[in-house]
């Protein structure tokens, strides 16, 4: 017999294995990148859930994408339905207590700035505009570097925040924040902890987070209910509308319209080439789907 997993739990406990190997390899001066942390990070639960109600599969590609967005999620539970996340995975440096290249630019974009003689396009804006229904969403990978008083301000009207993770730091080993935020994070100049809302990520996860429970208990259910009070918070911190899901043009309700590399992705070995195809279609480096079953 499968059992449940304990989604909020395992997130959070994941997080804290992020801003543990984060301090470490800071104290040791061993370099440690996105693609290692999330590679990581997916294989840790895929062994803790083996068997025990969370299935992992995932695929890389050896070379980075131009552009766009590091890794796609998805999300799904054993009824077929799902939720897609494109996410921008940074790493916070210490020397510096900011994240670098949050809009990054690459080559191409450069070049087709210089023949078009408009602005620049970089990350940011890439992660919104090509997501094929994906939500946009940054991660973050931290350390005890992160001067957590700042990133906890922000939430010091949320009375219920204590009781979900007790103002522990390791919690903020990875945090999470909408793709909408950093833009309007003053384009660059401002890219430290404190500078946008951002929120621990195992909060897409849990609901003692917020102050009301989502119906649904499955995964894409309850990462779509975290999602939009990510969303609708930050929207308040911008001091933009409270209903988000008018302005963007995806939705945080499972939906049984799976992505094509979903399906590749289980199809296994033979399927690789038609997966990097796809991939390189929409401009992504990695790409998990992750079921579960609920609590």
């Amino acid at each position: 017999m499968r059992t449940q997993p304990n989604f909020c739990r395992s997130f959070r406990e994941e997080a804290h294995k992020v801003w543990e190997d984060m301090s470490e390899a800071e104290e040791l001066d061993i370099s440690r990148d996105e693609e290692t942390t999330t590679q990581d990070l997916l294989l840790n639960l895929a062994r803790k859930h083996r068997g025990r109600g969370l299935d992992i599969k995932t695929f890389s590609k050896s070379a980075e994408s131009a552009n766009g967005a590091d890794w796609a999620f998805w999300f799904a539970d054993h009824r077929g339905m799902g939720i897609g996340i494109r996410i921008q995975a940074k790493r916070l440096f210490p020397s510096e207590h900011r994240y670098k290249s949050l809009y990054h630019q690459s080559d191409k974009q450069r070049e087709e700035s210089k023949a078009s003689g408009l602005p620049t396009p970089n990350q940011c804006e890439t992660l919104m505009t090509h997501r094929d229904g994906l939500i946009p969403l940054y991660v973050f990978y931290n350390s005890d570097a992160l001067d957590v008083q700042k990133a906890h301000l922000r939430h010091i009207d949320q009375f219920w925040w204590p009781y979900c993770f007790a103002f522990n730091n390791p919690a903020w080993g990875i945090s999470a924040a909408p793709a909408f935020a950093i833009k309007q994070a003053d384009w660059g100049k401002k890219n430290k902890p404190g500078d946008f809302a951002m929120t621990p990520w195992h909060c897409l996860f849990c609901h003692c987070c917020w102050d009301e429970t989502p119906v649904d208990a499955s995964l894409p259910s309850l990462i779509g209910y975290g999602l939009k009070q990510l969303h609708e918070f930050c929207a308040v911190e911008l001091e933009t509308s409270d209903d988000t899901s008018v302005e963007y043009d995806f939705s945080f309700e499972p939906t049984d319209n799976i992505p094509q590399w979903v399906a590749l992705l289980g199809d296994g070995v033979d399927a690789q080439p038609a997966l990097e195809e796809e991939m390189s279609r929409l401009q992504l480096k990695g790409v998990a789907a992750i079921s579960g079953v609920p609590e």
